[in-house]
């Protein structure tokens, strides 16, 4: 398959391959060659009940049960992708648009990005990601609709929830961004957060960019242009539905 230009295989026995399905890349689609390289795999391992996770032949993680051994190939497909893909710049972020822009929000893993994402989703925001801000080489966003990674009780499990089913409705064109905003979850803490220069912004995106050592002018260019026009705001939040009512305020009219 391919996607974002990137093109990779999946193999595995019938018996999982609706199961990995659900779990390729957003916008995948059938390519016509296979790839020389990116070309992984569900094995069974020596107790068939397991699974080993391969890449070009290589073990990436395993024996695992399915749950796991799936969990492993989406991260890594995902990863793959955002590392080679030729025209995209993949940042660590969750997005949503607004009246036609992009409001990013970059962050880690376990920051709390798809909690304050589903909480603007809730409150009338389109789905754009949960965990990479796509960019193109005029600093537009572009949609990277994976089912979101909702916290289990808050652990670091997560279940893979459609958009739809928080009412919510995925989209499906690239935005320009209109408020980047650097915010980490604190419990109990009132978000009040500072602005900052485009510059700012600029710095703390390449802090999140997948690819930023490895192509880094085409990566500095992208989020350069991202954040030219963009509002800049960074703070620590508290309650993701106060946070995210705030932000829809601040949101600049297009």
């Amino acid at each position: 398959m391919e996607a974002f230009g990137v093109t990779v295989a999946v193999t595995a026995d019938p018996e999982h391959f609706t199961a990995v399905s659900d779990f390729l890349p957003p916008g995948a689609r059938p390519a016509k060659h296979a790839p020389e390289s990116g070309r992984f795999a569900l094995v069974k391992d020596t107790d068939e009940a397991l699974l080993n996770v391969m890449c070009d032949e290589r073990p990436i993680a395993g024996p695992l049960d399915l749950r796991l051994a799936l969990g492993i190939l989406d991260a890594e497909l995902r990863m793959y992708v955002a590392l080679h893909a030729p025209d995209h710049v993949f940042v660590h972020a969750g997005v949503v648009g607004v009246d036609e822009r992009a409001i990013v929000l970059p962050g880690r893993s376990f920051a709390g990005k798809t909690t304050l994402v589903a909480a603007l989703v809730k409150a009338g925001a389109q789905y754009w990601s949960d965990e990479y801000a796509v960019l193109d080489g005029d600093g537009l966003v572009h949609p990277y609709p994976k089912p979101l990674s909702v916290r289990i009780d808050d652990t670091r499990e997560t279940d893979e929830q459609p958009v739809e089913s928080l009412g919510g409705q995925a989209g499906d064109r690239a935005l320009p961004v209109a408020l980047i905003a650097f915010t980490h979850y604190r419990p109990g803490v009132a978000w009040a957060p500072r602005a900052c220069t485009a510059g700012e912004g600029a710095v703390k995106l390449l802090e999140h960019s997948i690819a930023a050592r490895s192509r880094p002018e085409q990566v500095l260019t992208a989020i350069r242009r991202a954040a030219t026009d963009a509002m800049v705001l960074e703070g620590d939040r508290g309650d993701a539905d106060q946070a995210a009512s705030a932000l829809l305020s601040r949101q600049p009219v297009s």
